[in-house]
């Protein structure tokens, strides 16, 4: 039996569809994102900003569903490593 696409997923391409083509490059620009630790990816990162503001999920939420595309991330790393998005 084939697994359906996670419902989340299938938004969040498409939200990342209408973003321009730099949108990673201008993550690095602006300093939201500096170098991959357990976020790996300014795509991730964003990923986990849609989720935590956009959807209102809890930190330890956001993190469990990128866990269920990439392996274990806890609501801790997910704490440490974004700040930066977020000082800007």
């Amino acid at each position: 039996m084939k697994k359906q696409p996670h419902h989340i997923d299938t938004r969040f391409e498409q939200f990342v569809q209408e973003l321009p083509e730099d949108y990673q490059q201008q993550a690095y620009e602006f300093k939201a994102f500096t170098r991959a630790r357990k976020i790996r990816s300014p795509l991730q990162l964003l990923q986990l900003v849609m989720l935590y503001c956009g959807l209102d999920f809890s930190l330890r939420s956001c993190a469990g569903e990128v866990a269920h595309l990439q392996g274990y991330l806890s609501d801790t790393a997910v704490k440490k490593d974004w700040r930066p998005a977020f000082l800007g």
